[in-house]
Protein backbone atom coordinates (compact mmCIF):
# COMPACT_ATOMS: atom_id res chain seq x y z
CA UNK A 1 0.00 0.00 0.00
CA UNK A 2 1.06 3.58 -1.00
CA UNK A 3 0.76 6.52 1.24
CA UNK A 4 0.21 9.99 0.95
CA UNK A 5 0.61 12.01 4.00
CA UNK A 6 -0.87 15.58 4.50
CA UNK A 7 -0.40 17.78 6.66
CA UNK A 8 -1.98 21.32 7.77
CA UNK A 9 1.34 23.44 6.71
CA UNK A 10 0.47 25.94 9.00
CA UNK A 11 0.01 23.96 12.20
CA UNK A 12 3.54 22.75 14.04
CA UNK A 13 1.63 20.01 15.54
CA UNK A 14 0.46 18.57 12.41
CA UNK A 15 4.42 19.00 10.78
CA UNK A 16 5.44 17.26 13.93
CA UNK A 17 3.18 14.07 13.56
CA UNK A 18 3.80 14.00 9.58
CA UNK A 19 7.81 13.54 10.04
CA UNK A 20 7.55 11.19 13.18
CA UNK A 21 4.62 9.40 10.84
CA UNK A 22 6.85 9.29 8.21
CA UNK A 23 9.86 7.96 9.99
CA UNK A 24 7.39 5.16 10.92
CA UNK A 25 6.57 3.75 7.43
CA UNK A 26 9.99 3.96 6.61
CA UNK A 27 11.00 1.88 9.35
CA UNK A 28 8.38 -0.48 8.55
CA UNK A 29 9.17 -0.50 4.53
CA UNK A 30 6.17 1.17 3.22
CA UNK A 31 6.12 3.23 0.35
CA UNK A 32 4.91 7.04 1.25
CA UNK A 33 5.07 10.44 0.27
CA UNK A 34 4.52 13.70 2.55
CA UNK A 35 2.26 15.94 -0.16
CA UNK A 36 2.74 19.28 1.16
CA UNK A 37 0.25 20.58 -1.19
CA UNK A 38 -2.39 18.50 -2.57
CA UNK A 39 -3.61 17.86 -6.06
CA UNK A 40 -5.36 15.50 -8.36
CA UNK A 41 -1.71 14.23 -9.89
CA UNK A 42 0.14 14.02 -6.34
CA UNK A 43 -2.70 12.19 -4.98
CA UNK A 44 -3.08 9.92 -7.89
CA UNK A 45 0.52 8.07 -7.09
CA UNK A 46 -1.28 6.78 -3.74
CA UNK A 47 -3.69 4.43 -2.62
CA UNK A 48 -4.69 6.05 0.55
CA UNK A 49 -4.42 9.48 1.99
CA UNK A 50 -3.60 10.44 5.95
CA UNK A 51 -4.82 13.80 6.43
CA UNK A 52 -3.44 15.89 9.96
CA UNK A 53 -5.75 18.87 10.40
CA UNK A 54 -8.95 19.85 10.78
CA UNK A 55 -12.12 19.33 8.57
CA UNK A 56 -10.60 22.11 6.33
CA UNK A 57 -7.88 20.45 5.77
CA UNK A 58 -9.63 17.28 5.11
CA UNK A 59 -12.38 18.67 3.20
CA UNK A 60 -10.27 20.36 0.79
CA UNK A 61 -8.15 16.97 0.08
CA UNK A 62 -11.10 14.49 0.10
CA UNK A 63 -12.66 16.75 -2.98
CA UNK A 64 -9.35 16.83 -4.86
CA UNK A 65 -8.84 12.80 -4.24
CA UNK A 66 -12.17 12.49 -5.25
CA UNK A 67 -10.91 12.97 -8.72
CA UNK A 68 -9.02 9.78 -9.08
CA UNK A 69 -10.98 8.31 -6.51
CA UNK A 70 -8.49 7.74 -3.26
CA UNK A 71 -9.47 7.42 -0.12
CA UNK A 72 -8.70 9.54 2.99
CA UNK A 73 -8.10 9.38 6.53
CA UNK A 74 -9.15 12.40 8.97
CA UNK A 75 -6.70 12.55 12.19
CA UNK A 76 -8.19 15.51 14.04
CA UNK A 77 -5.23 18.57 14.89
CA UNK A 78 -8.05 20.97 14.38
CA UNK A 79 -11.27 22.05 17.16
CA UNK A 80 -14.77 19.93 15.49
CA UNK A 81 -13.47 17.29 13.35
CA UNK A 82 -17.29 15.81 11.94
CA UNK A 83 -15.41 14.34 9.40
CA UNK A 84 -12.22 12.95 10.88
CA UNK A 85 -11.51 9.44 12.22
CA UNK A 86 -9.20 9.63 15.35
CA UNK A 87 -7.67 12.05 17.31
CA UNK A 88 -3.81 12.78 17.34
CA UNK A 89 -3.38 9.78 19.97
CA UNK A 90 -5.47 7.30 17.78
CA UNK A 91 -3.10 7.44 14.66
CA UNK A 92 -0.39 4.95 15.65
CA UNK A 93 -2.60 2.32 16.96
CA UNK A 94 -5.26 2.90 14.19
CA UNK A 95 -1.66 2.20 11.58
CA UNK A 96 -1.50 -1.07 11.88
CA UNK A 97 -5.32 -1.45 10.99
CA UNK A 98 -5.17 0.58 7.91
CA UNK A 99 -2.35 -1.42 6.42
CA UNK A 100 -3.45 -4.46 7.33
CA UNK A 101 -6.72 -3.52 5.17
CA UNK A 102 -8.98 -3.71 8.78
CA UNK A 103 -11.43 -0.34 7.06
CA UNK A 104 -14.23 0.13 5.21
CA UNK A 105 -14.58 2.78 2.48
CA UNK A 106 -17.52 5.34 3.24
CA UNK A 107 -18.83 7.31 0.78
CA UNK A 108 -19.83 10.70 0.29
CA UNK A 109 -22.14 12.86 -1.81
CA UNK A 110 -20.58 15.40 -3.97
CA UNK A 111 -22.17 18.32 -6.04
CA UNK A 112 -21.14 20.00 -8.57
CA UNK A 113 -21.74 23.73 -10.23
CA UNK A 114 -21.62 25.16 -13.25
CA UNK A 115 -21.67 29.14 -13.74
CA UNK A 116 -23.86 30.78 -16.59
CA UNK A 117 -23.47 34.19 -17.91
CA UNK A 118 -25.01 35.40 -20.97
CA UNK A 119 -26.13 31.62 -22.14
CA UNK A 120 -21.97 30.70 -21.62
CA UNK A 121 -21.16 28.29 -18.93
CA UNK A 122 -17.68 29.98 -17.76
CA UNK A 123 -16.89 27.96 -14.76
CA UNK A 124 -17.63 25.17 -13.05
CA UNK A 125 -16.44 23.40 -9.34
CA UNK A 126 -16.97 20.60 -7.51
CA UNK A 127 -17.87 20.87 -3.58
CA UNK A 128 -18.11 18.66 -0.49
CA UNK A 129 -19.52 20.79 1.42
CA UNK A 130 -21.72 23.43 0.16
CA UNK A 131 -21.71 26.09 -2.38
CA UNK A 132 -22.59 29.50 -0.69
CA UNK A 133 -23.89 32.45 -2.73
CA UNK A 134 -23.02 35.39 -0.42
CA UNK A 135 -22.61 39.54 -0.60
CA UNK A 136 -19.70 40.78 0.43
CA UNK A 137 -19.06 43.06 3.61
CA UNK A 138 -19.84 46.53 2.59
CA UNK A 139 -22.49 45.10 -0.29
CA UNK A 140 -25.41 45.93 -0.58
CA UNK A 141 -28.49 42.83 0.08
CA UNK A 142 -29.23 40.38 -3.44
CA UNK A 143 -32.07 39.32 -4.82
CA UNK A 144 -31.98 36.29 -6.35
CA UNK A 145 -34.77 33.34 -7.41
CA UNK A 146 -34.50 29.57 -6.52
CA UNK A 147 -35.79 26.74 -9.21
CA UNK A 148 -35.60 22.78 -8.68
CA UNK A 149 -35.34 21.61 -11.88
CA UNK A 150 -36.58 24.06 -13.35
CA UNK A 151 -39.41 25.22 -11.58
CA UNK A 152 -39.57 27.78 -8.79
CA UNK A 153 -39.14 27.36 -5.61
CA UNK A 154 -38.68 30.97 -3.85
CA UNK A 155 -37.53 34.70 -5.06
CA UNK A 156 -35.24 35.36 -1.72
CA UNK A 157 -33.98 39.20 -0.71
CA UNK A 158 -30.92 38.33 1.59
CA UNK A 159 -27.36 37.66 2.37
CA UNK A 160 -26.98 35.18 0.08
CA UNK A 161 -27.53 31.38 0.04
CA UNK A 162 -26.17 28.10 0.78
CA UNK A 163 -26.63 24.63 -1.27
CA UNK A 164 -25.71 21.62 0.98
CA UNK A 165 -24.26 18.56 0.88
CA UNK A 166 -25.50 16.15 4.09
CA UNK A 167 -22.23 16.26 4.86
CA UNK A 168 -22.33 20.28 4.83
CA UNK A 169 -25.11 20.19 6.85
CA UNK A 170 -23.27 20.67 10.01
CA UNK A 171 -21.10 23.86 8.55
CA UNK A 172 -22.40 26.96 7.84
CA UNK A 173 -26.16 25.53 6.60
CA UNK A 174 -27.21 24.83 10.13
CA UNK A 175 -25.07 27.73 11.46
CA UNK A 176 -27.87 29.60 9.05
CA UNK A 177 -30.71 27.86 10.85
CA UNK A 178 -30.50 24.72 8.36
CA UNK A 179 -31.59 21.04 9.14
CA UNK A 180 -29.00 18.45 10.67
CA UNK A 181 -29.10 15.84 7.74
CA UNK A 182 -27.26 12.01 8.72
CA UNK A 183 -24.25 12.12 5.76
CA UNK A 184 -25.22 9.01 4.25
CA UNK A 185 -29.14 10.08 3.00
CA UNK A 186 -28.35 11.41 -0.36
CA UNK A 187 -29.56 14.82 -0.92
CA UNK A 188 -29.60 18.95 -1.35
CA UNK A 189 -30.21 21.24 0.92
CA UNK A 190 -31.18 24.89 0.47
CA UNK A 191 -30.75 27.37 3.39
CA UNK A 192 -31.35 31.39 2.80
CA UNK A 193 -28.70 33.68 4.86
CA UNK A 194 -30.80 36.38 6.78
CA UNK A 195 -33.46 36.30 4.29
CA UNK A 196 -35.94 39.31 4.52
CA UNK A 197 -39.02 37.11 5.06
CA UNK A 198 -40.35 35.55 8.00
CA UNK A 199 -41.22 32.31 5.66
CA UNK A 200 -38.10 31.76 4.52
CA UNK A 201 -37.15 28.10 5.29
CA UNK A 202 -34.68 25.68 4.36
CA UNK A 203 -35.57 23.04 1.69
CA UNK A 204 -34.48 19.62 1.22
CA UNK A 205 -34.48 17.93 -2.24
CA UNK A 206 -33.57 14.44 -3.56
CA UNK A 207 -29.77 14.40 -5.25
CA UNK A 208 -31.11 13.90 -8.64
CA UNK A 209 -32.90 16.99 -8.75
CA UNK A 210 -31.00 20.08 -10.41
CA UNK A 211 -31.02 23.63 -8.42
CA UNK A 212 -30.45 26.84 -10.40
CA UNK A 213 -29.86 29.87 -8.60
CA UNK A 214 -30.44 33.18 -10.82
CA UNK A 215 -29.21 36.59 -9.54
CA UNK A 216 -31.96 39.28 -9.96
CA UNK A 217 -29.61 42.35 -8.98
CA UNK A 218 -26.02 42.07 -7.48
CA UNK A 219 -23.13 44.12 -6.89
CA UNK A 220 -19.63 43.67 -7.49
CA UNK A 221 -18.95 41.89 -4.52
CA UNK A 222 -21.39 39.02 -4.83
CA UNK A 223 -19.00 35.64 -4.80
CA UNK A 224 -20.26 31.97 -5.04
CA UNK A 225 -17.90 30.34 -2.45
CA UNK A 226 -16.62 26.52 -2.78
CA UNK A 227 -16.19 24.98 0.43
CA UNK A 228 -15.49 27.81 2.11
CA UNK A 229 -12.34 27.29 0.20
CA UNK A 230 -12.14 29.18 -2.61
CA UNK A 231 -14.41 31.96 -4.44
CA UNK A 232 -15.88 32.90 -8.26
CA UNK A 233 -16.89 36.30 -8.64
CA UNK A 234 -20.91 36.40 -9.58
CA UNK A 235 -22.60 39.82 -11.59
CA UNK A 236 -26.14 40.25 -12.04
CA UNK A 237 -28.05 38.13 -14.62
CA UNK A 238 -25.27 34.80 -13.86
CA UNK A 239 -26.96 31.64 -13.39
CA UNK A 240 -25.37 28.64 -10.97
CA UNK A 241 -26.37 25.30 -11.84
CA UNK A 242 -26.19 22.63 -9.00
CA UNK A 243 -26.01 19.14 -9.28
CA UNK A 244 -24.98 15.55 -8.00
CA UNK A 245 -21.24 15.21 -9.11
CA UNK A 246 -20.72 12.20 -11.05
CA UNK A 247 -17.76 11.26 -8.79
CA UNK A 248 -18.20 10.29 -5.03
CA UNK A 249 -15.68 11.86 -1.93
CA UNK A 250 -14.02 8.02 -0.28
CA UNK A 251 -13.36 8.32 3.46
CA UNK A 252 -11.48 5.22 5.07
CA UNK A 253 -13.39 4.35 8.40
CA UNK A 254 -12.46 1.84 11.16
CA UNK A 255 -15.82 2.23 12.61
CA UNK A 256 -14.85 2.58 16.41
CA UNK A 257 -16.83 5.85 15.95
CA UNK A 258 -20.00 7.00 14.49
CA UNK A 259 -21.66 10.63 13.43
CA UNK A 260 -23.82 10.27 16.08
CA UNK A 261 -21.55 9.82 18.62
CA UNK A 262 -19.59 12.57 17.51
CA UNK A 263 -22.29 15.29 16.67
CA UNK A 264 -23.80 14.49 20.40
CA UNK A 265 -20.06 15.47 21.57
CA UNK A 266 -19.70 18.36 18.94
CA UNK A 267 -23.14 20.14 19.83
CA UNK A 268 -21.91 20.49 23.35
CA UNK A 269 -19.12 22.88 22.22
CA UNK A 270 -19.65 26.64 21.91
CA UNK A 271 -17.71 27.28 18.93
CA UNK A 272 -20.22 25.05 17.03
CA UNK A 273 -22.07 26.49 14.11
CA UNK A 274 -19.87 26.65 10.50
CA UNK A 275 -17.16 25.49 12.59
CA UNK A 276 -16.68 22.40 10.24
CA UNK A 277 -14.40 24.72 8.28
CA UNK A 278 -12.16 25.10 10.15
CA UNK A 279 -9.15 24.34 8.65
Amino acid sequence: MRIGIVPHTGKETAMDLSRELAHILDQRGVEHRVILAPSRDNLAHVDLVIVLGGDGTLLNTARLASHVQVPVFGVNVGHLGFLTEVETDGLFPALDRLLAGEFTIEKRMLISASIEREGREIASHVALNDFVVTRGTFARIIEFSIFADGQPVADYVGDGVIVATPTGSTAYSLAAGGPIIEPLLESICITPICAHSLAARSVVIRPEVEVQIRLNRASESVMLTIDGHDGFPLLTGDRVTIRRAGQWALFARLGDRGFFQVLHSRLRMPQMGGGIREA
